[in-house]
This record gives structure tokens, C-alpha cells and sequence, in this order.
């Protein structure tokens, strides 16, 4: 029995998120439908994430076991040849008896980007948050830098959050000019909330464009009331850039 690993790229848009639905489409189902129609057998799929619907990834670790003398490339063109084209296998690669795409991840980044300015451009629609307002980076920077560190994160989680603590350690938060007209957010921790990313960014637009001081952040990482924090940001932006293994 071997355990493989492949590396998935999708664009989520027309997805109803990873995680496999009776009635919808998802990233899961479409793998599930691919991998019946290459090896002949119902797969068991392990992802390092559930994604939201509408969120993409650049590069998503999904692992499973199967008895089967296939080579890695026929899983990334086999699969590649059944499956819709908002999906990809990138690679695929054995790895240890004990590799869990999920519980044996260590960390993740995400991605999130915001197209700025009075026109939304057709061809970021489905890739990026459009925010009329450039929003000024040096406050969001400087509100982000709270977030760094240990905290209770409660006033960034969404009521439908199941974690058993709401305490999460962000590594590195970035906001940088991905080019002219589009600004990028890059968050890096070892696990987070529910919609955590999406409300860390609507937090620090609602600074960046003056609504809130940059210190308003300290304050909900203090009374974690998530019904004063910011707006969860469109699911559309976000991208699973990265996942972390020892």
C-alpha cells in the first residue's frame, strides 16, 4: 500500500469550496470522480485544507493510499485528462507511511489580493477584492504588526467557527504593491479560524481606507468581540499559496 501525495492548483470560483457535497460542486468530488476513472477504485482523499467556496490555491497538498504499481506521472496526466480545467495536478510523489496532507502540516500562508481604484478590471473579478479607495499600506502595516505573535483571536473567527480554542500564532503578516493598482496581503501561521484570514484582511482595509486607526486591532485582540471587528472580505481574493511540512 502506497502513500502518495499529489500537489493540486485550482481556481475556486465555480467551486462550493474543497470539502465533497451531494448536491455541489467541489474540489473533493471532482477529484474523487477523476481518481475512480484512472485506478477503478473510490479513493480516500486527505487535504492539508477545507477551502471556503470561491477560494483558489496555488499549490494544495492532498495525500491518499492506494494499492496500485502506477507511475507519479500517470497520476499528473491521467488525472489531469479527467479532470475539469479549473483544476490541476501539479505533481505527484510518495511520501512516508505516516504523511497526513493535514495533520502532519506544521504551516500555511495564505494569499490574499485586492484590486484597487475607481474601476473593477474584468480580467481580477474572480481573482482579487475590488476596493474603490487605495487604501494607505503604512497603516495596515502598522495595524498588522498587533496581530503578530500569540493571541486570542476570537474577534476574527466567524460564529460558525468549530476550533476548540479561539488562541492562534501568526508568524508574518506582509502588505505589499503586487504591481500597480493591486495590493497583496500575506498571512503565515501553524493553523487558522474559520474565515480568519478574510477578516484580518477586511480589518486592515477598514484601516488602510480610515475608518478605523491602526490601534483599533489591539483592541479587538483585547475584548475579542467579533461583532465590532471588521467585514470578513470576499472569499475571491484569497489563495492557499503554501503548505508546510517537517
Amino acid at each position: 500500500m502506497r502513500n502518495i501525495r499529489l500537489i493540486l492548483q485550482f481556481d475556486g470560483t465555480d467551486f462550493s469550496g474543497w470539502q465533497y457535497q451531494d448536491n455541489a460542486r467541489t474540489v473533493q468530488g471532482e477529484l474523487i470522480t477523476a481518481m475512480k476513472s484512472l485506478t477503478g477504485q473510490h479513493v480516500t482523499l486527505y487535504s492539508s485544507s477545507r477551502t471556503d467556496a470561491g477560494v483558489h490555491a496555488f499549490a494544495m497538498p492532498v495525500s491518499f493510499r492506494l494499492d496500485t504499481t502506477l507511475p507519479h506521472r500517470a497520476f499528473v496526466f491521467g488525472l489531469n485528462s479527467a479532470l475539469p480545467l479549473d483544476v490541476r495536478v501539479l505533481t505527484a510523489e510518495d511520501v512516508p507511511d505516516d504523511f497526513h496532507a493535514r495533520f502532519s502540516a506544521i504551516g500555511k500562508t495564505y494569499r490574499y489580493r485586492i484590486q484597487t481604484g475607481p474601476m473593477a478590471l474584468p480580467l481580477e473579478r474572480r481573482i482579487a477584492w475590488h476596493v474603490p479607495i487605495p487604501p494607505d499600506l503604512d497603516r495596515m502595516r502598522e495595524a498588522a504588526a498587533s496581530m503578530i505573535g500569540q493571541h486570542d483571536f476570537s474577534a476574527f473567527r466567524s460564529a460558525q467557527c468549530d476550533a476548540a480554542s479561539p488562541v492562534r500564532t501568526l508568524r508574518l503578516i506582509t502588505v505589499e504593491r503586487e504591481r500597480p493598482g493591486i495590493v497583496a496581503v500575506e498571512v503565515e501561521a501553524g493553523g487558522f479560524l474559520r474565515n480568519m484570514v478574510r477578516i484580518i484582511v477586511g480589518t486592515l482595509v477598514s484601516v488602510g481606507v480610515g475608518r478605523h486607526p491602526p490601534s483599533w486591532v489591539s483592541e479587538l485582540l483585547e475584548h475579542g468581540d467579533r461583532r465590532q471587528g471588521g467585514m470578513t472580505a470576499p472569499a475571491k481574493g484569497l489563495f492557499l499559496k503554501e503548505v508546510r511540512y517537517r
